[in-house]
Parts: structure tokens; C-alpha cells; sequence
């Protein structure tokens, strides 16, 4: 279940808002109701919410303002605006804000409704979507002991700190491969050195690139989310970090000899 903070500085908006909707029904639990924007940041300084319902226009701190402190304070809330046609500029400059969505008053208990539901929504979604991110990177990371193995044994002839610079890099690779801006020169940077020598030590500890392993993993969690059948192949393409799937489909056959649709017909 949701949570929902009100905040509304005209009383009788604020009672129709809680008692004209059947909250719990929409899978929202409402929080309360505040009367002004300092109000309602201090009761989310005490209870979090995960959507903040609020007004534009209210004396103290009004909507706008809200929902700036609120965002800067907590980054994953979601706010929605009630809007007067007279402060229709105002939510104009909402939504860039990000704001979710706004209704204009009158208060319509139905278009309330409506919206609510459009932004649970969106919330599962980013929620299901940060989740796998999360078991991508989990993956990624039970992988890690196996993909340094690989590495030359500490008896190797070469220099150890660069076997521990490279183990360093190949593990931020690890971590990171599901975004799509990953690149060389981010790696460097996590490891405080230039791109060109990174590139060099890691040729030379593993006989491959940066660029190889990024790839390999990439790859490594498109084959296993391939094997599930309600994962659309274009959302693999996105989670893995890829823009064009045409160049994922490439990338995928040359790692194993078949496409993402063959690979994932072979698995049903």
C-alpha cells in the first residue's frame, strides 16, 4: 500500500479530499492532512510518504515550494498539484518540477481518483524496474569471483597493484554494466587513472579490454533474462544498458552464435 500526504489550506477541501474518496480501496493509505506547506514538510520529517497530494496556493510555504523542499529532502516521493484556473501557470511550472500530474478545482472526487490510480501505477512500475536493477547488480556481483579468477594467480610476473587496480575496475564494471553512459572513461575515474592506462593494464592482466568485459557481462544477464518468457527482448535491450538492440542483437550472437530470439526459443 501507498502512502499519501494532503496538503490543503481551505478546510473544506481538505474534508472532502479525505472523506469523498475511498482511500484504501485505491491501495493508498492517507497519512493526514495538512494545512500549509511548513505543516506538511514537517509531517513528512516524521512520516514519510510516497505521494504528496498538494495545493498550490497556500499561505507559509505554498505548493511550489513544497514540493521543492520535498524533493530535495526525498528523492523518491511523487507529488501531484490541485490547481485554481487562476494559478494555471503555476502548474504549468509545476510539471517541470516533475510533478506527476495535476487536477484543477473544483475538487472532482472521481478525477482525484483517476489520477491517483495513473500514479500508483507509475510507481509500481519504477519500483519493479529499480528492484531488478538491484538483482542485476546482485547477479552481477556473484559473478565478480568467478570473472577474477581469470586473473593471473598473485605469483604472476607482472606487477601486483596492477592486478589490484585491475581487479578494482572490473569490479566497478560489475556493478555498473546495466548503465547505459557506462563507459571507459567512468571506470578510470573510479580507479583514479587515465582511460589509455587503465585500457593497458587491463589488456595486459586479462589479455582482454575494458570494453570485452563490459560486454560480457552485458551479455551474460541478457542470456539470463532471456529465459524468462514474459520479458520482452526490448526490455532486456534497455536494462542491459543498451540503446540500439540492433546492436544488442550483434553483440549477442557474436558472445553465442544465435540471436536474443533464438537463444531465448532454444530455453522455452
Amino acid at each position: 500500500m501507498f502512502k499519501l500526504l494532503i496538503a490543503e489550506d481551505v478546510k473544506m477541501v481538505r474534508d472532502t479530499l479525505c472523506r469523498s474518496i475511498e482511500w484504501e480501496k485505491l491501495g493508498i493509505e492517507l497519512l493526514g492532512a495538512a494545512e500549509n506547506g511548513e505543516e506538511a514538510l514537517a509531517w513528512l520529517a516524521r512520516e514519510p510518504a510516497d505521494l504528496l497530494l498538494t495545493d498550490i496556493g497556500m499561505p507559509k510555504m505554498n505548493g511550489l515550494e513544497l514540493i521543492e523542499a520535498a524533493q530535495s529532502r526525498y528523492p523518491d516521493i511523487r507529488c501531484l498539484i490541485l490547481s485554481g484556473l487562476s494559478e494555471f501557470e503555476h502548474a504549468r511550472q509545476a510539471l517541470k518540477l516533475q510533478v506527476m500530474d495535476y487536477v484543477l478545482k473544483p475538487i472532482d472526487p472521481s478525477e482525484i481518483e483517476r489520477v491517483c490510480l495513473r500514479a500508483i501505477e507509475q510507481l509500481r512500475l519504477e519500483r519493479a524496474r529499480k528492484e531488478e536493477a538491484e538483482f542485476a547488480i546482485q547477479a552481477a556481483k556473484e559473478k565478480l569471483p568467478t570473472l577474477l579468477e581469470e586473473l593471473p594467480p598473485d605469483g604472476w610476473a607482472g606487477n601486483l597493484k596492477k592486478k589490484k587496480l585491475v581487479e578494482r575496475a572490473l569490479q566497478y564494471v560489475g556493478e555498473h554494466f546495466g548503465h547505459r553512459e557506462l563507459s571507459l572513461a567512468d571506470t578510470a575515474a573510479a580507479v583514479g587513472l587515465s582511460d589509455k592506462y587503465l585500457n593497458a593494464i587491463v589488456k595486459e592482466v586479462t589479455g582482454f579490454t575494458i570494453n570485452h568485459w563490459m560486454i560480457r557481462l552485458r551479455m551474460e544477464e541478457a542470456a539470463r533474462l532471456l529465459e524468462d518468457p514474459m520479458i520482452k527482448i526490448y526490455e532486456i535491450c534497455d536494462r542491459i544498458g543498451y540503446a540500439d538492440q540492433d546492436h544488442f542483437r550483434e553483440s549477442f550472437k557474436k558472445q553465442y552464435g544465435v540471436t536474443p530470439t533464438e537463444f531465448r526459443n532454444r530455453h522455452l
